[in-house]
């Protein structure tokens, strides 16, 4: 059955994934370049910007429960005097903080004029429910009058969370992960296919490089609502890509750090 979308992405957002090599487990140094990442993408006037999953500490298992963030922790002052300073929303990965014996996957929301708050991963890889316990919500915000839905990494293999996702209203679905060459090619065939599906564009911020043993490949991407593929980056190097969704100017593109 076709789903037809009421709430269609105007032109008049910009959005940026980014990609990097991250520091295994140093919170600060990863802070600076994402500091980096989003002045870059604040140059080109982006509404919005998306980073990898776990992207402040690195896709570090053993280390997720030491360095758990909150969404009252310091750590993410940085980016919240960025949001305010650049009008531009901030979706960063960390561990979340449960209370418990073992912390989530998330990301964290840091707008210029709501408080911080965060979505948790709902569907692990296998081996991840050693160290994390899952998530139980989709996530669906506004932003500059759109309405994102947020993914990470092994959701977006579960066609009943794009579904879900889109079902609460979605423009974009913006997908924070880590995919190797393997990985790669069947991935983003499903993030292409829910563009084509439910008529929202869809965001992918992938790492390039080593974390956690893993072999990122890069290449984060942007698709328009029929399944375009708007703008990839390239497989090595720190950058952001950026678009302007549901318009042809300005063009979409590539900014290298």
């Amino acid at each position: 059955m076709e789903f037809i979308k009421e709430h269609i992405m105007q032109g008049n957002f910009i959005i940026a994934a980014a990609q990097f090599s991250p520091v295994s487990g140093n919170v600060e140094e990863n802070t600076r370049m994402h500091q980096r990442l989003i002045s870059a993408a604040a140059s080109e006037k982006a509404n919005a910007i998306i980073f990898p999953e776990l992207s402040l500490t690195g896709y570090e298992h053993d280390l997720a429960k030491e360095l758990a963030f909150t969404d009252a922790d310091t750590r993410l002052e940085p980016f919240r005097i960025l949001a305010r300073e650049y009008n531009i929303t901030i979706i960063v990965g960390a561990p979340v903080n449960t209370e418990g014996n073992k912390p989530q996957i998330g990301i964290f929301v840091v707008s210029p004029d709501t408080p911080v708050f965060q979505y948790s991963k709902i569907y692990l890889h296998p081996g991840e429910d050693k160290f994390f316990t899952p998530g139980s919500d989709v996530k669906v915000f506004q932003c500059h009058g759109q309405s994102l839905g947020l993914a990470i990494c092994a959701d977006t293999g579960v066609a009943a969370h794009a579904h879900n996702t889109a079902t609460m209203g979605a423009s974009a679905y913006l997908s924070s992960v880590l995919i190797t060459e393997g990985g790669y090619y069947d991935d983003t065939a499903k993030l292409q296919n829910y563009a084509k599906k439910y008529g929202m564009a869809v965001v992918m911020a992938n790492y390039s490089g080593l974390s956690g043993g893993f072999n990122a490949i890069g290449k984060s991407a942007i698709w328009d609502e029929n399944g375009r593929l708007i703008i990839e980056a390239p497989e090595a190097g720190a950058c952001v890509v950026i678009a302007k969704l549901r318009s042809t100017n300005p063009a979409p593109k590539v900014i290298h750090i």
